[in-house]
């Protein structure tokens, strides 16, 4: 990454992520403007990043189907809480 037409734009977000770490401060927050600008630039040089976004682009795909499968859990204990308690409810009730 520190080569290509890209360099200052990925140690300009390198910098950044170090200082939040050092402060414990929100990466994603502090650093949304940098990434934003890398990613841009990435995207303008995609010959030369195309290795990188197709990594990249495989890991949110990845992360959302992770996402995804969380929610359904989720949802699902959701779901069960839900019966369990009508169940208790009715048995009070009868």
């Amino acid at each position: 990454m520190k080569g290509g037409s890209c360099k200052e734009s990925f140690m300009a977000w390198e910098v950044c992520v170090e200082e939040a770490k050092k402060k414990k401060e929100d990466i994603v927050t502090k650093c949304m403007e940098v990434s934003t600008t890398l990613c841009k630039c990435m995207d303008a040089h995609s010959d030369y990043y195309e290795p990188i976004l197709i990594v990249a682009k495989a890991f949110e795909e990845e992360m959302k189907k992770e996402m995804e499968a969380e929610k359904n859990k989720v949802e699902e204990e959701i779901s069960e809480k839900e019966e369990a308690s009508s169940g208790l409810l009715t048995k009070s009730i009868g």
